[in-house]
């Protein structure tokens, strides 16, 4: 396994991390891993629409390039933050604490870009 695929596979092992996948800009799949079962196509496809969706708002809002964006839903969250040219979707545990999450993913993401 890469360098990434060891680093995207121990973001899922962390305990307050339920699912993760890397995806490309262009919506493909690259690494996937944690304890829920999502389908990494649909994932990856889906969040490259998500993220040009909300770019525009930032942008129209004045907010500038996005970094990261979160999804509250009925069941819980999915945060979608750039790493790179790329993205990380992670859906975190029923029992994560999202703000020490965010806080994880903004201190990690040079040294994920890196290995990109």
């Amino acid at each position: 396994m890469t360098a990434l695929g060891e680093v995207v596979r121990a973001f899922g092992d962390r305990p307050d991390v339920a699912a993760v996948v890397l995806a490309s800009a262009d919506g493909l799949p690259i690494h996937t891993a944690g304890r829920r079962s999502v389908d990494p196509d649909s994932t990856a496809a889906l969040a490259a629409t998500f993220v040009r969706q909300a770019a525009a708002l930032s942008e129209a809002t004045g907010l500038g390039e996005i970094d990261t964006a979160v999804l509250e839903s009925a069941r819980g969250l999915a945060v979608v933050a750039r790493v790179g040219t790329d993205w990380l979707v992670v859906v975190p545990s029923d029992s994560a604490d999202a703000g020490a999450l965010l806080y994880h993913l903004r201190v990690h993401r040079p040294a994920l870009a890196a290995l990109l």
